[in-house]
C-alpha cells in the first residue's frame, strides 16, 4: 500500500491529517529498527493496537519491549532513525527530523523524534524485559513505505495484551481510562484469556494481594470526569461522543465483564 493510500485508510479510521502523519513515522520507525536490530524486541502497547489492531485512540509512543539481549546503545538507535526517517518525513514535508536520546538507563532508553520545526512528534521506549510467551509473540512482514525495504516485526498477541492492559489497569499508580478503553477495543476484536493466562494473572493478584473490593474501587474511579479528561483529546469525536453519551458506562461494563471472576 502506497504512501497516499495509508493516509487515507488512517483518515477513514478517524485520524487528522496530524496524527495520522505521525503513525506512518511510528510504523517506519518500527521497520526500521525490528531491521537493524532482530530478535531484539517485541512491539506492544498503543502503537501494537493501531497498527494490527485497529485501534482509533491515538498514540504517540513506540513501546519495545526487550527479549533479553544487550540493547543497542541510544547513539546507535538514534542513529538509525535519524537516517532511515528522513525519506518519509520529506514525503510529509517536516524533514530534516530529529532524534535525540532523552534517557539512556541500562535497561531503559527513550528517544525523541521531532520535526524540523521542533515540535516534538513520537518518542520511542526501549527497555522492560518482556515476559511474554512464545505463544504470545507473532510476527508481521512490514514493508516501509519511503524505501520499500521490508522487515520481520515481532509483536504481542492480541490475547497477551488483553492480559498486559488488565494488569496495568489494576497495577498503575493511578487509573487510565486508556486502559479501560483499550481492554474494550481487545474484547470487541475477540481477545480472551486462556487458561494459562487467567492463572497468570491470578497470581499477579494474589502476589499484590489485590482483593475483589479493591477491583471494585478501581473500576469505580473510571469515572465521566476521569474519560473526558482522559479520552477526548485521543478519541476520534464520532468515537467519543458515543462513549461520552452513555457517560461512559461502557467501559465500567467491560471492566466488570474482564474481572468479574475476580470480583
Amino acid at each position: 500500500m502506497n504512501f497516499a493510500a495509508q493516509l487515507e485508510q488512517l483518515r477513514g479510521r478517524g485520524f487528522d491529517e496530524d496524527r495520522a502523519q505521525t503513525i506512518l513515522l511510528i510504523r517506519e520507525a518500527a521497520i526500521l529498527l525490528f531491521g537493524a536490530y532482530p530478535d531484539t524486541f517485541l512491539l506492544y502497547g498503543g502503537a501494537n493496537l493501531i497498527l494490527f489492531h485497529e485501534s482509533s485512540r491515538t498514540s504517540r509512543d513506540l513501546d519495545l519491549l526487550s527479549q533479553g539481549n544487550k540493547l543497542p546503545s541510544g547513539e546507535e538507535l538514534a542513529r538509525v532513525l535519524k537516517q532511515g526517517l528522513q525519506k518519509m518525513g520529506t514525503l510529509l514535508e517536516i524533514a530534516p527530523l530529529t532524534v535525540k536520546v532523552s534517557v539512556a538507563a541500562p535497561a531503559f532508553i527513550r528517544l525523541e523524534v521531532g520535526s524540523k520545526d521542533g515540535r516534538s512528534l513520537f518518542t520511542v521506549d526501549l527497555g522492560g524485559l518482556g515476559s511474554v510467551l512464545e505463544s504470545g509473540i507473532e510476527e508481521h512482514e512490514m514493508e516501509a513505505i519511503a524505501d520499500s525495504t521490508t522487515a520481520i516485526v515481532r509483536a504481542v498477541t492480541r490475547d497477551h495484551l488483553l492480559l498486559q492492559k488488565a494488569e496495568a489497569f489494576v497495577f498503575r499508580r493511578g487509573v487510565k481510562a486508556r486502559d479501560a478503553y483499550d481492554i474494550k477495543l481487545l474484547l470487541e476484536a475477540g481477545a480472551k484469556l486462556s487458561e494459562e493466562l487467567r492463572n497468570h494473572l491470578t497470581d499477579s493478584l494474589a502476589m499484590r494481594e489485590i482483593e475483589k473490593e479493591e477491583l471494585a474501587e478501581r473500576i469505580g474511579q473510571v469515572t465521566a470526569g476521569l474519560c473526558r479528561s482522559q479520552l477526548a483529546d485521543v478519541l476520534p469525536g464520532e468515537l467519543y461522543r458515543e462513549l461520552e453519551g452513555a457517560e461512559f458506562e461502557p467501559l465500567r461494563a467491560t471492566l466488570r465483564e474482564l474481572f468479574k471472576g475476580w470480583m
